[in-house]
Order: C-alpha cells, then sequence, then structure tokens
C-alpha cells in the first residue's frame, strides 16, 4: 500500500467518526401525526407474532406504542417494562405438558433429527388426536408422514388396507413415519408392527394438570390431586382454561366440572350396611379396599379385580348397587346400556360402533373409573343368533369385546367393568369368559333385615324410631323397586289425610283394606292358605306371607338354596302350585278360572316343571335331552308323546294336592279364616295355626 492511500484512508475513517458523533448529538426528528394518531416506530404500533410460523399454536402479542421523545437507542436503555411473554393457548398447554411427562429427553432429540423412523403415538382419546398432530408438525416439523385416526376418520376395509400398503411404502424409502391414535390397533400394522418408539399419552393426572395450568398462566401452582381430571374429556377441561384466569379459578373450575358418576346431591345407602345385596355386597367391600391400597401405592392394578356382571330379576336395584359401589370406592361412574348406544347415534352400523368406542374412550379417559354396562344381555349371543342378524350384529359384538379386552385386561387401564343383565342366559358366553366379566354376582331378593334396610332408605328421616319388624315381614322377598313403591303410597295416604306418616300407612299401602265381594274373599283366602299350608307340609321353601287382595292373593316363599333339586323337590313344588285349585274343588266345590290362564298362572308353571323334568332334566321315562327349561312348554306343544307323559304325571301331582288338602282341611280353613279377617298374615302365624291342627289320619 502507498503512503498516499495510507493518509487518505485515515482521513476517512476521521470523518466517519465525526459524522457519527454529529447525529448522536442531534435531537430526535418529530413526525407529524395523522388524524390525530401518535407517530409509530417501525416494527412497532402493528400485532407482532413470536419469532414462529403463524398457525393454531400461535398467539399474537398486542401492540406496544413508542412514548414521544425517545429513539431506539433511548428505548434500549428505557426502564419501561418490556413486552409481554407471549403464553400458549389451552389447548398448547394441555397438550404440551401431557407431552413432556410422556417423553424423555432422548426420545425428543430423535424425533427432531428425524430420517428413517417409525414411531407410534396413543393418546388417551380421540379428542386429543387433532391437538397432538398439530403439535407434532410444529415441534418437529412437516417432513414427517403422520397418520392420525380419530372417531370422524373411520375406514372401510379397503381404505385400511390401502392406508396400510402407503405406510410401508414410506418406510421402505426410508421416510419418517408417525401414527397417532387412541387404539394402537386403528393404525396401520405395517406402522405398528415396525414402530421403533412408542409414546402413550397417559390420562391426564396431578402433575400434568399442574404443568400444563404453569404454562398458561405463568405462575406458580400448588399440589394437585391426581383426581381432579376423573371422568373429563379433553374437550371438558379446555373449558377450565378460560383468559385472564388465575390457577385458583382454573382448579375450582375443574372440580366443579370433573364429571362424577354420582350425585353429590343424591342420597345413597352406604355399601357397609347394604346388606340387601349379600354377595354383591362383599366383593364391593373387597373392591373397595382393593381400590385403596391401589391408590396408596401397596397394590398394583393387575392385582385389582376388574370384571364382573351383575345378574337378577328385574326391580333388585342393579344400577343403584353400581351407584353406591362407585361412591364407596370414591372413583368416577360412567353409566350406559346397549340402548343408549343407539340412542346417541344415528343407529347404523358405523355409528353404533363409534358410540361404543366413545364409551370406553371416555371411560379411559376418567381412569381409574367404573364402567357400568347395564342391558348387556340386548347384544345378541351369537351361539343363537340368526344368520340375517349375524351380518348386522358381529361386526358390533367383534369390536365391543375388543374394547373390553382394552379396559379389563390392561394391567395399566385403571377401569372395572360391571355388565348388568336380568337374563344371564341370554349373555354371549364370550363375554363371560375369564379376562373379561370373568365373575357372575346374582342379586337376590331381599331378606327381612334387607327390606328393613331398604325401608329406612327411602323413608329418610321418618319414623326414625318405628318398630317396622311387622311391616318387614309382610315386604319379606320383595324387590327394591316394590318396597319403593309402598313408601311413596304411604306417603300419599298421610298426606292425603293431612298429617304425618305412620306405620299403619305403611300396612295399608302393602295390604290395602278394600271392599271385596265376600264369596269371592273367601275363594282367595281358601286358595292361599292351601298354597302356604302346603309349603309348610312338603317342605318347599321358608314360607313368607300370604297376602289377599282385590287382584287376587299371593303366597311368597324364599327357595332354599341348600337344597340340591332333584325329581322328588320338583314334584313337591307342583303338588304346593296345585294345592290352590285343590282347595277351591273340595272346599268350595268347583274350581276359578284364576289357577290357570297366563303363563305365570299356578296350572302354567307346574306344568312347565314336569314338562322340564322329561325335557331337559333326564329325570323322567327317557334320557334324551329334547330343549332347555324355559323352551320345556314350546316342545310340549309339538312331541305328542312327551304330552302325554307329562299329562300322566300332571294328573298323579293333582292327586297328591287332593289329598294333602283332605288331610289338612281343617288347618286350611282356619288359615282362610284369619286371612279374611287381616288380608295379611306370616310365615311365622301361619306355622302356628298348623301346629294348633293335627292332620286328619
Amino acid at each position: 500500500m502507498t503512503r498516499t492511500n495510507a493518509k487518505a484512508n485515515v482521513k476517512r475513517a476521521r470523518a466517519n467518526v465525526r459524522r457519527r458523533a454529529a447525529v448522536a448529538k442531534k435531537p430526535p426528528r418529530k413526525i407529524a401525526s395523522k388524524a390525530g394518531r401518535k407517530p409509530a416506530r417501525k416494527g412497532v404500533g402493528r400485532k407482532v407474532a413470536a419469532a414462529r410460523p403463524r398457525g393454531p399454536w400461535t398467539t399474537l402479542v398486542q401492540p406496544i406504542e413508542q412514548p414521544e421523545g425517545t429513539n431506539e437507542v433511548a428505548e434500549s436503555a428505557s426502564s419501561d417494562p418490556p413486552l409481554p411473554r407471549e403464553r400458549p393457548t389451552a389447548r398448547c398447554a394441555l397438550v404440551a405438558a401431557a407431552w413432556t411427562l410422556a417423553t424423555t429427553g432422548e426420545i425428543r432429540a430423535r424425533l427432531k433429527e428425524g430420517g428413517s423412523l417409525a414411531v407410534v403415538v396413543v393418546v388417551p382419546t380421540s379428542a386429543w388426536v387433532a391437538s397432538v398432530k398439530s403439535m407434532f408438525e410444529k415441534r418437529f416439523g412437516r417432513g414427517w408422514e403422520i397418520f392420525s385416526i380419530d372417531d370422524t376418520t373411520a375406514k372401510s376395509p379397503r381404505e385400511q388396507a390401502a392406508q396400510n400398503i402407503c405406510a410401508a411404502n414410506e418406510l421402505m424409502k426410508g421416510h419418517a413415519v408417525v401414527g397417532i391414535a387412541a387404539q394402537r390397533d386403528a393404525l396401520p400394522p405395517a406402522l405398528t408392527t415396525a414402530a421403533d418408539i412408542t409414546i402413550r399419552i397417559e390420562p391426564l393426572r396431578g402433575s400434568v394438570i399442574r404443568r400444563a395450568i404453569r404454562l398458561f398462566t405463568g405462575l406458580p401452582v400448588g399440589q394437585v390431586e391426581d383426581d381432579i381430571a376423573a371422568g373429563g374429556d379433553f374437550l371438558d377441561l379446555l373449558a377450565a382454561f378460560r383468559s385472564g384466569s388465575t390457577p385458583t379459578d382454573i382448579l375450582l373450575r375443574l372440580r366443579r366440572a370433573t364429571a362424577r358418576s354420582v350425585d353429590e346431591g343424591q342420597r345413597l345407602p352406604a355399601l357397609e350396611s347394604a346388606v340387601e345385596y349379600g354377595a354383591a355386597r362383599e366383593w364391593g367391600l373387597a373392591l373397595a379396599r382393593d381400590i385403596a391400597d391401589y391408590r396408596a401405592g401397596r397394590l398394583d392394578w393387575r392385582e385389582v379385580d376388574r370384571g364382573a356382571v351383575l345378574h337378577s330379576e328385574p326391580g333388585l336395584g342393579k344400577t343403584l348397587f353400581a351407584q353406591i359401589l362407585a361412591r364407596a370406592c370414591g372413583l368416577p361412574l360412567i353409566a350406559t346400556s346397549v340402548a343408549d348406544l343407539f340412542a346417541s347415534s344415528p343407529g347404523y352400523l358405523d355409528s353404533v360402533i363409534k358410540a361404543s368406542r366413545a364409551v370406553f374412550d371416555r371411560a379411559a379417559a376418567s381412569a381409574p373409573c367404573i364402567l357400568f354396562l347395564d342391558e348387556i344381555d340386548a347384544l345378541p349371543n351369537r351361539a343363537t343368533m340368526s344368520p340375517r342378524g349375524a351380518d348386522w350384529w358381529t361386526p358390533v359384538i367383534t369390536d365391543f369385546l375388543l374394547r373390553l379386552d382394552n379396559a379389563v385386561a390392561n394391567q395399566r387401564a385403571g377401569i372395572v367393568v360391571i355388565g348388568a343383565t336380568n337374563n344371564i342366559a341370554g349373555v354371549d358366553g364370550a363375554m363371560l369368559r375369564p379376562g373379561r366379566l370373568e365373575r357372575s354376582i346374582e342379586i337376590l331378593r331381599p331378606d327381612h333385615a334387607g327390606v328393613i334396610n331398604i325401608l329406612r332408605h327411602h323413608l329418610e328421616r321418618d319414623l326414625a324410631t318405628a318398630e317396622l319388624t311387622d311391616v318387614g315381614h309382610l315386604l319379606h322377598g320383595g324387590t327394591g323397586a316394590e318396597i319403593m313403591m309402598v313408601v311413596r303410597q304411604a306417603r300419599r295416604l298421610a298426606r292425603h289425610d293431612r298429617r304425618t306418616l305412620e306405620v299403619a300407612d305403611l300396612l295399608r299401602a302393602v295390604v290395602p283394606i278394600e271392599e271385596i265381594a265376600p264369596d269371592l274373599l273367601f275363594r282367595i283366602s281358601a286358595h292361599e292358605a292351601a298354597h302356604a299350608v302346603g309349603t309348610l307340609v312338603l317342605g318347599c321353601g321358608s314360607l313368607l306371607r300370604s297376602t289377599v287382595t282385590p287382584r287376587g292373593g299371593r303366597t311368597t316363599v324364599a327357595q332354599d338354596l341348600g337344597v340340591a333339586s332333584t325329581r322328588a323337590t320338583v314334584e313337591s313344588e307342583a303338588v304346593m302350585l296345585l294345592c290352590g285349585r285343590a282347595a277351591e274343588r273340595l272346599i268350595l266345590g268347583d274350581v276359578s278360572l284364576g289357577s290357570g290362564g297366563t303363563g305365570a298362572s299356578d296350572l302354567a308353571l307346574a306344568t312347565k316343571m314336569v314338562a322340564a323334568l322329561h325335557a331337559s332334566s333326564g329325570l323322567g321315562e327317557t334320557l334324551t335331552y329334547l330343549s332347555s327349561h324355559e323352551d320345556a312348554l314350546e316342545t310340549l306343544r309339538f312331541d305328542v308323546g312327551l304330552r302325554m307323559r307329562v299329562e300322566r304325571e300332571m294328573i298323579a301331582v293333582q292327586e297328591r294336592a287332593d289329598e294333602l288338602v283332605r288331610r289338612h282341611r281343617a288347618a286350611i280353613l282356619a288359615v282362610a279364616e284369619q286371612l279374611r279377617a287381616r288380608r295379611q298374615l306370616t310365615g311365622t302365624e301361619i306355622r302356628q295355626i298348623l301346629d294348633e291342627m293335627p292332620p286328619k289320619s
């Protein structure tokens, strides 16, 4: 470099320094405003987004006006507050919190690198799929081939096959592929079998909710209970995260809005005192202890009894028991029925399957919880289903059983599934096998103690110190629905008389004193007296009571479960059923239509018992099995030989009933007189009358 050039360079440098110094001393230039607006600095006075691309995960920062008399240099050193920090949306906060706790730093680093990876992401329910997909695209770029499956993307078998081929082709090309779904088996098999990484986002626990609230509000959050989100799905939780809310506001909304199975305002008896439920109560108490141990960390979920089916005749409180059990266990109850699956959907095949999946998804999101499936016999038994119905029902049943497997057999699911039915014989056998609803529990009619307990529950605070023994004896063997109806009728009687409830109202509700024609009253009394005496003489169970009403009589007998059913015991029951008919003929001279006519009549029941001996039990003249016990009467109509055998035996049974009435005529008449006068007698009272009157030799 020459000496001349060096001098020129130094001269230019000094000139630049002087120019910069002059600019620094110069006062800031004022810019005239237009229409009363303040001047805006470049980059200020408009909405400024974060550096990341605009999308559903971007929150815009509100504009900040530049104070007059400042410039960029002065602003950098100013004490004015900085731009407010961007906060994620509620959707982003929930997904981000759950994602962070479901993955490790190593997994997140591998996902950012991409390359040839096969990844499966299993989310709690279908409602999570779209949000997790958006988060994945934003964090890891759009270079991934994403397969997302939710309730709105159900595909036909042909479409599923094409999707599987597409997934296989992408993997063969070395591309990164990820599948997102609530059920792993909903994703292409080519992806699930080749998965390098499986990420399972569990239902939200307290730690996830706490982190999400911290991200959403930017404020510290205390300890959060694990079951605060129990019963709520993804969209339910989003409603609690509202703009401007504090952590306390959000937690309060979650506690109020979390779907609980049992209405806290509903009166429910304690499981410990619900003696009317017998074996179901014992199982429930054991389950409640296991749930408590599981929550305390003393028991793994795989050790908890996770599947059972309750069966009984109608009106014995299966649904109420599920509510009582859920409260005893401190778990939310998700209750549905097969009818609900149709009522909540258009009824087409795909919509019914989607409704079924939604129920199990909701249970998964609410875990730990109790899933109560009522009327499970409404799903046809495939062993007896007609070929015409099989084409429609088979996909529904198969998918239902698959979801049941995922709920019950999964050792981490946290779901107790309880089915209920009035017809256990109609339930598909596959549903009752081990690993599904493997425990079968029958709910029987309540005994005396159970009746008193149910009465006390429905009476609430009324008659708290009253003696209800007599009422309990009269209702012994009644269903919970019948007892509730008696209490309601008793309240009505007291209300119409403008007074408080009395025990006499309960007695009137059980045995209403109504006008009955004298001849009809004595006929009904003699008929029921013969049933009662026959029960005691033949030993056909425990006699509870006999009642007389204008609509007919009723003799209630509790079966002795400790006695095996043989030909002799069945014939004795048939004789007892025909004693009423025999008393009418031998005491009154003729038989009324009341002993026959309907399928529940004395004659129909006795015929069915005898027919089943020959057609079902192999205890008749032949060994061949012809039909089930339930179908014995139908078989009888078309089998002439069977009908002749049953007729001969029915005549012999009637002769035995006639002989019993002749020998115990005095006792039957004495019981009939008491029934005519009082309209009801307990089994103990009838036993005393029989003991005082020996049979005729």
